[in-house]
């Protein structure tokens, strides 16, 4: 969470917590050696040594975040439990490989477009772990054996716009897999947290990109119940 904070936001919490102590401990002549000097500082470092841990605690961070009325200045709380619809191009890329090989009509799809029964679209559980370090989603979509982990996610609020999730993943299958798929592959993806609380945007990956088979889509993640500080001002 905290890579969510903007330079100048960051700076005002640095001068708050380091420089602010030393001005109060200057101002009451309470520095007045450089063994004072190291003693103090040595308090410091400890105190918010001390801080960061506990801040890496979630339910510390999220009362902070809630009493601070994070969800304005630092980033909406997304820990919780969801729901995702993922629509996937891979209907297209069907339609192409099942041309090349013959077994189907040629198809161009640049210009033929596929039918609403052909979309492929997955639901699937999605879990997201939040800490002040790092945000952590893992998606499971529903009937399968499969399961996407982040890599890393990096949260960013540049207003006016909307808050941000930029992440990378892997997906690991551990049942057997189409001669067109892998067990294994990565992939990234970009969403937005809309004003309603959901995730929106979308996703790649490199899933047979060496045969021209890797695929893209859209992903939207509803929460399964609204949670304190997801809904944005």
């Amino acid at each position: 969470m905290i890579l969510a904070l903007n330079r100048s936001v960051m700076l005002t919490i640095l001068v708050i917590f380091v420089l602010g102590p030393v001005a109060v401990l200057i101002g009451f002549d309470m520095v007045r050696s450089p063994a004072d000097v190291l003693k103090w500082s040595s308090r410091i470092i400890t105190f918010l040594t001390c801080l960061s841990l506990l801040l890496n605690w979630t339910p510390a961070l999220r009362f902070v975040h809630w009493a601070t009325l994070g969800r304005i200045w630092w980033f909406p709380w997304i820990e919780g439990k969801w729901r995702a619809e993922i629509r996937s191009n891979w209907p297209k890329v069907e339609r192409l490989y099942e041309a090349a090989k013959g077994k189907a009509p040629p198809f161009d799809a640049l210009t033929e477009s596929i039918t609403d029964a052909d979309e492929k679209v997955t639901g699937a559980d999605v879990t997201i772990k939040v800490g002040l370090f790092e945000i952590e989603i893992e998606i499971v979509p529903d009937d399968t054996e499969k399961c996407s982990t982040t890599d890393y996610v990096r949260p960013s609020w540049a207003k006016p716009k909307r808050p941000k999730l930029s992440y990378v993943y892997t997906q690991v299958d551990q049942m057997p897999v189409e001669p067109t798929d892998t067990r294994t592959h990565s992939g990234a993806g970009l969403v937005e947290i809309t004003s309603n609380g959901e995730l929106r945007g979308e996703y790649w990956t490199n899933r047979k990109g060496e045969n021209g088979l890797n695929t893209s889509g859209t992903i939207i993640i509803r929460p399964i119940r609204p949670a304190d500080g997801i809904g944005i001002t």
